[in-house]
């Protein structure tokens, strides 16, 4: 079983659990994790400087200055290697991201030249109203900023995202087991064709195709990380047939669900 860590478990400095908190890159205790793991809030890593490699899920990411990486908390972190790293880390719960309308759409932004004074001033004020609540407006502000880099800067965006959030929420609370994406729209109370319009907007697929994407990746972290059967996963993600989910699996993964088991399980 994954290991899952609370904001205080991060930041052992912090004498009580907390919604929110900012810090340093170098207050995070690195050696002391497990690693995988899981964190049960969204985080925003910043990168000002050094190099290495994180791994996020399955993927390798490369790190380098002025490259933030947003996670959520049902992704799983392999890895960070890195040992100059500097920069600084924003941790919030899901409460605070939904407030604020804070998605993950993309593993990282990189940041323009431009852009990076003011958000060190931004995060020096958070870190320097040291304390680990009433930071929302600071928080918001700098999403606003790095979002700029993602190019959505519509006067509707917030709206929008934590519509799509909400949807992620949505399929990750129902076990992914709603039989039709008409349930899905009726349930955040928008139509179809709007839910697949925010979809192809933000994640550049249809709803259905976001969903699948969302069922294959969890799929990934069910076969890894726990003790469950390929027929156990294919039922828990809604699918009838395992056979079909094995089909379907390959087809987005190139790998089989045995053969990515074999590759990956540690």
């Amino acid at each position: 079983m994954l290991k899952e860590y609370t904001i205080k478990d991060i930041c052992p400095a912090l004498s009580k659990q907390v919604l929110n908190h900012v810090c340093p890159l170098e207050k995070i205790d690195q050696i002391g994790l497990a690693w995988p793991h899981k964190r049960n809030f969204y985080s925003i890593t910043w990168f000002t400087e050094g190099n290495g490699t994180a791994i996020i899920d399955f993927a390798e990411y490369s790190i380098q200055p002025n490259r933030i990486f947003l996670t959520s908390p049902e992704q799983i972190h392999n890895r960070l290697y890195s040992n100059d790293a500097k920069g600084y880390v924003l941790m919030f719960d899901k409460a605070v991201a939904a407030q604020l309308g804070i998605a993950v759409h993309s593993p990282y932004i990189d940041l323009g030249c431009e852009k990076t004074p003011l958000l060190k001033l931004v995060i020096e004020n958070m870190i320097n109203k040291n304390v680990t609540s009433g930071i929302e407006i600071d928080l918001s502000y700098f999403y606003s900023l790095i979002s700029e880099e993602m190019h959505e800067v519509e006067t509707d965006h917030k709206e929008k995202s934590t519509l799509l959030s909400q949807f992620k929420e949505l399929i990750h609370s129902k076990n992914i087991k709603f039989q039709s994406m008409e349930q899905y729209a009726n349930s955040l109370q928008v139509s179809l064709a709007s839910l697949n319009d925010l979809c192809h907007k933000f994640a550049g697929s249809s709803a259905k195709q976001f969903l699948l994407e969302l069922k294959i990746a969890e799929a990934k972290r069910l076969l890894v990380y726990s003790q469950l059967s390929v027929s156990t996963i294919a039922y828990h993600l809604g699918f009838e047939d395992p056979s079909y989910f094995s089909r379907i699996f390959k087809k987005k993964v190139i790998l089989s669900p045995s053969v990515f088991l074999e590759k990956f399980r540690q």
